[in-house]
């Protein structure tokens, strides 16, 4: 009889939780795709922690020359008393190309190729360094990564072509100018003004949710801010509380409430959009946003448009702040929340985990904005079979340390990221590979160029640069990673279709992504802007001063032109092996197999991927 009424009471709520879990996946807040990639980073984080605890039986000493980047001191003494064994140092060539693209966005020239490989000077790694961070280029790059974050694109209806334009310059000045980032923070958290003109607004449009209540957007923008600005996600528990919905990915958000977070929300919620149109149909809405100085965030909406959350019962709330509970000490609410993030340790930590993640292609703490901030702190570390997300906890304290001490400037973190060891092994491994060595970082992690990068390493292999209009502004670009957002160039539509079959998204519904596909690479066998571009014969789409003309007028030989093609597309000279391949291939005029070789080479995996 009591088994009975046990059953009766407890299999309702065990149904009921199955219920939660199983929809949690298919949650448009936290889609399979995220949830997915959090499951497998949680896995390799198990799979490190289990190599460390076998690492005492397993030490050996390193035989790497000693090195003044605390970076390197604080790796290979890990792998060395661990018994993991590094990639050996890349080639000056895969160095070159490595570092060209992480830096610039494209491939070298042939002549700047030439130039380096040439080079005796056992120091030219660090002078091309600082040759890169000090290009145009660099700054075209860094803009880009970081405009992926906001994802201020005038796709948005609140979001013109000027405010875009506007936003975009904002961010690269920053960049270029290698502008503090707690300063370039402040000013984008507190801004106010016109979207079309006012410096920072533009992010806080972007992400209105236009039709819905005004809480809805102060959801929104608070959970971006905690992403970009402090590596973890909120929008979950912006709708529920964290229990039986993310016990099994996040274990300190599990533990958190819509409460603590409409806390956080409240900071915004002396923000005020005023909306209007200086066209007598409205057709261009503008914005503008002031801060009152009164107002707390209220659960009260309209019945006839509730949004797109849960009803928020209860909620009359004044602001606290996430990460610490502490109260806003004056009335200006959004300033107070710009203090709090910037003067908050994880703001650096975060900072300099995604530059990492940049450049490695896995964070320290991993996925780099889904920090579980229960298990980061070794001296705390988390109960049961769960691991440390944090892989290398010195190092990125060190790292967050120094990004302060030099005024939180991205040049100095990104020299001392480049300049490691740790960044120029090659993604050669001669021992047996094992997942859990990735949190090691004992090689470099090849994956696929970025559309852009694909792009500007095509016209730039092929001799191929062409100008393109941006917007209604009249500005010209020659590079991808020019390009203010996904709609550009809205002047070459086969540009545009080439970037977005290759994975670069939209910045409102389609991800970004590098996964190799299938159809991806036969959308890059066939399509006109590979082609086209790789012909010998001019005709009216490729000029006659193409990479294969140049080189088919300029080689002496046929060694030589196979040789040129190679340096030209690859960054390297061809094997033996592959030049007398070519050659007995030979047929026809010799722009002809140049043209085929070309093509081939621009659909080697070699190219398409950064190793």
């Amino acid at each position: 009889m009591i088994a009975m009424r046990l059953v009766k009471f407890w299999l309702p709520l065990l149904t009921s939780l199955a219920a939660v879990r199983a929809a949690d996946p298919n949650c448009p807040r936290y889609p399979a795709a995220a949830r997915t990639e959090t499951e497998d980073s949680l896995q390799l984080d198990r799979d490190f922690q289990a190599l460390r605890r076998k690492g005492a039986s397993r030490a050996a000493a390193s035989n790497r020359p000693a090195s003044n980047n605390f970076i390197d001191q604080v790796l290979f003494q890990k792998m060395a008393a661990d018994g993991v064994a590094a990639a050996p140092r890349t080639t000056d060539a895969e160095f070159l190309r490595r570092i060209y693209l992480d830096l610039s966005g494209r491939i070298p020239t042939p002549e700047q190729a030439e130039a380096f490989l040439n080079d005796p000077d056992s120091n030219k790694r660090a002078v091309l360094v600082e040759q890169l961070l000090a290009a145009p280029s660099y700054a075209d790059q860094l803009t880009l990564f970081y405009a992926n974050k906001f994802k201020v694109t005038r796709a948005h209806e609140s979001v013109s072509s000027p405010g875009r334009d506007v936003f975009h310059k904002f961010l690269r000045d920053a960049i270029a100018s290698d502008r503090p980032y707690d300063e370039f923070a402040r000013e984008l958290l507190s801004a106010k003004g016109e979207v079309d003109s006012s410096p920072g607004t533009q992010f806080f449009a972007r992400w209105m949710d236009v039709n819905g209540p005004i809480q809805d957007s102060w959801d929104d923008i608070t959970d971006k801010i905690s992403t970009i600005f402090l590596g973890y996600k909120t929008e979950c528990v912006s709708c529920h509380n964290g229990r039986a919905h993310l016990e099994k990915i996040n274990l300190h958000l599990s533990r958190r409430t819509r409460k603590e977070f409409w806390e956080q929300s409240a900071f915004l919620s002396r923000m005020f959009y005023v909306r209007w149109s200086d066209d007598p149909i409205g057709f261009r809405p503008r914005i503008i946003l002031v801060d009152r100085d009164y107002g707390t965030y209220s659960g009260a909406v309209p019945a006839t448009n509730p949004g797109n959350r849960p009803a928020r019962e209860g909620a009359v709330v004044t602001p606290k702040y996430f990460g610490t509970g502490v109260a806003p000490p004056t009335g200006e609410w959004r300033r107070e929340l710009a203090n709090a993030i910037v003067s908050d340790r994880q703001f650096a930590r975060a900072a300099v985990n995604h530059i990492w993640d940049y450049f490695f292609g896995f964070g320290i703490v991993d996925p780099p904005d889904a920090w579980d901030m229960d298990r980061v702190d070794p001296a705390s570390p988390p109960p049961g079979d769960w691991p440390l997300q944090n892989s290398h906890p010195e190092l990125l304290d060190q790292l967050a340390r120094s990004f302060v001490s030099d005024n939180y400037k991205l040049k100095s973190l990104i020299r001392q990221i480049v300049s490691s060891d740790a960044y120029q092994l090659s993604s050669r491994y001669d021992g047996q590979w094992k997942p859990g060595f990735t949190r090691y970082f004992a090689r470099y992690q090849a994956r696929r160029l970025s559309a852009e990068q694909l792009y500007d390493s095509t016209i730039t292999a092929t001799r191929t640069e062409q100008p393109m209009v941006i917007g209604s502004s009249g500005r010209v670009a020659v590079y991808a990673n020019q390009l203010p957002d996904p709609t550009e160039p809205i002047s070459d539509f086969r540009v545009v279709d080439f970037m977005n079959q290759l994975g670069r998204g939209n910045w409102m519904t389609i991800d970004r992504s590098t996964e190799p596909t299938l159809l991806g690479l036969l959308y890059q066998m066939n399509d006109s802007q590979i082609v086209n571009r790789s012909l010998g014969l001019a005709n009216s789409n490729v000029p006659a001063t193409n990479r294969v003309h140049q080189v088919d007028a300029k080689a002496t030989t046929d060694e030589d032109a196979i040789s040129a093609i190679y340096l030209a597309t690859l960054t390297r000279h061809p094997t033996d092996r592959e030049t007398t391949l070519i050659l007995s291939r030979r047929s026809g005029p010799r722009y002809q197999w140049l043209s085929d070789v070309q093509w081939a080479l621009l659909n080697k995996l070699d190219f398409t991927f950064n190793y």
